[in-house]
């Protein structure tokens, strides 16, 4: 596994460099990877439970949740019924996503090659029909961050 420092700030003069994460050790690794296999089984053996028998679920304010357990991994699974994610267009889905990762309007006109007054027009409609009136709350009930 590798990782990427970014800037932390892209503005002024100077940036902001984080440094490497020190290097990991073969029992940690060895450990990471038995963890994942065991968080796998026990969602492979949910998935198993689910198809076989009927679920109790907890509804409330237009989510439908469900909690599941195996052996010592607990997953609550959390539907929405308000926002289906077809309701945005490919692109809006593809500006959605460039708002998340924190890009701005100026931003993701450049990276799409369009106008920034069409990246307008197109959070207009995506807040218009997410029901939201800023980027965050977007991201939010969008993305589930």
């Amino acid at each position: 596994m590798t990782a990427t420092a970014t800037p932390a700030s892209t503005r002024g003069s100077a940036t902001l460099a984080h440094s490497p994460p020190p290097p990991r050790t073969t029992s940690e690794e060895t450990a990471d990877a038995e963890l994942q296999q065991c968080i796998v089984a026990a969602l492979r053996a949910m998935i198993d439970h689910v198809e076989l028998t009927v679920v109790e679920t907890t509804t409330s304010d237009g989510t439908v949740s469900v909690m599941l357990e195996h052996d010592n991994v607990r997953c609550v699974l959390v539907v929405s019924a308000q926002v289906p994610r077809h309701s945005l267009s490919p692109r809006e889905l593809q500006i959605a996503r460039l708002v998340a990762d924190g890009a701005t309007n100026r931003a993701i006109a450049s990276s799409l090659e369009i106008s920034p007054w069409t990246v307008s027009t197109h959070m207009r409609r995506i807040f218009a029909k997410l029901d939201v009136s800023s980027r965050a709350e977007m991201v939010a009930q969008f993305f589930g961050a």
